[in-house]
């Protein structure tokens, strides 16, 4: 079987659950239809894994499903579950327009095929109001913005848009049977990155080295997967002090030189078919000093600690604190910066995604949730740890998505 045929059957079965969430949520919401833009909303209403922002899907409370995709991207659009894709050309030789107005001629007919009463009468149709944290898929992201907002108003005056992203993140939080297959293999793939790449780890390398090593064991990971189109990663690696500092935003490799007996802090955040990872594993050249072994210890424990309480019905922000005591039994209670996870798998890194794994989270996990669990350490001058893995939530406890490299024999590399 071929690449888009694959696509095609994993398509066909994933639609159906899909749907039925989203008409569900759009009836309990009065809402007719949902209208984005969002790479992460586009992929989750349509299975359609847009290139750089441009695509907008609109998915009805009677089942429809329509993109709304530049030409460019059209063959790779028909991958998804549509049932019908308008095109529009941001840039052609033969005339000077804008993006804006032929995006605007696909979209009226979108609404004509799909929705007609908006152009006739008048819908309620949910779309994104909020900040959002947008994955790179493209070296370059397009965010219409208010423009869409405007685009609706103009091309039919009597519709309604309704802020919809609490509903978008909620249809997120929870990935159909099929999605979560994609989810698993996005992470089976950075798995064996992170696999090849600890095995090239040598003192001398610098920081950017290192992470290139995992980069381009990736890439050979994805291409023994016949049945991924489109997957990109980022790794990053931080040593010694520098990884006392990968609590922060963003990670960042530098030129400094990798020593034996430091941490060495790799982080993975990649995609496969647009389904995404959020994964980190620290290495040691050589055994650790008693200090760094208290650490893997205390972070291993940690770890194992948040694992245990994970279940459908607890509170997300019990997660947070089950690990967080027992890093604090183990002294590094002050050491341990950020929550302990956030919704991922649509979304790459965005601490709001729900559920949020934060001490003060009282929102109860439910059987599909995906999210991470990362407990860190995190000590200036020192260096820094943390054990990044994804977790699904089953009918009686968890499946962990990457259940690679978890014990000590992997964390030292000799």
């Amino acid at each position: 079987m071929d690449k888009r045929a694959g696509h095609r059957q994993r398509a066909a079965k994933a639609h159906e659950e899909r749907r039925a969430r989203v008409q569900e949520a759009l009836a309990t919401q009065g809402l007719s239809a949902l209208l984005c833009a969002h790479g992460a909303n586009v992929l989750m209403l349509s299975g359609y894994a847009s290139v750089i922002g441009a695509a907008v899907a609109i998915a009805t409370a009677d089942g429809k499903l329509v993109l709304v995709v530049p030409e460019d991207e059209l063959k790779m659009a028909r991958d998804s579950w549509a049932d019908d894709i308008f095109f529009f050309q941001a840039a052609t030789l033969n005339a000077m327009h804008t993006g804006r107005a032929a995006l605007r001629s696909a979209l009226a007919k979108a609404l004509d095929a799909c929705l007609p009463e908006a152009r006739h009468g008048g819908a309620r149709i949910g779309m994104e109001f909020a900040r959002a944290h947008l994955p790179a898929s493209y070296a370059s992201q397009l965010v219409y913005g208010a423009m869409l907002d405007q685009l609706i108003e103009e091309i039919a005056p009597a519709c309604m848009p309704v802020p919809a992203d609490t509903l978008l993140a909620q249809l997120r939080m929870r990935p159909t049977a099929a999605e979560l297959e994609r989810i698993r293999a996005s992470c089976a793939i950075a798995a064996a990155a992170f696999h090849e790449g600890a095995a090239r780890l040598v003192a001398g390398a610098s920081e950017r080295e290192a992470a290139q090593h995992f980069s381009e064991a990736y890439v050979r990971a994805v291409d023994r997967h016949a049945d991924v189109t489109r997957a990109d990663a980022f790794f990053y690696c931080m040593s010694g002090p520098n990884a006392a500092h990968a609590h922060a935003a963003f990670q960042q490799s530098t030129a400094r030189r990798l020593l034996r007996g430091e941490t060495i802090l790799i982080h993975c955040n990649s995609h496969a078919d647009g389904y995404w990872t959020d994964l980190s594993r620290t290495y040691v050249l050589g055994q650790p000093d008693a200090r760094l072994a208290r650490m893997q210890e205390a972070i291993m424990a940690a770890r194992r600690a948040a694992l245990a309480a994970i279940r459908p019905g607890v509170a997300a922000g019990a997660i947070d604190r089950a690990a967080r005591a027992v890093l604090d039994e183990a002294g590094f209670g002050a050491d341990f910066k950020h929550p302990t996870g956030h919704g991922v798998g649509f979304i790459a890194i965005d601490h709001e995604e729900p559920p949020q794994l934060h001490p003060h989270s009282h929102e109860p996990l439910l059987p599909g949730m995906v999210f991470n669990v990362e407990p860190g350490i995190y000590i200036g001058g020192l260096g820094g740890m943390r054990d990044c893995n994804m977790v699904a939530v089953t009918e009686d406890g968890h499946e962990l998505l990457s259940p690679f490299q978890l014990e000590h024999h992997a964390w030292s590399i000799e």
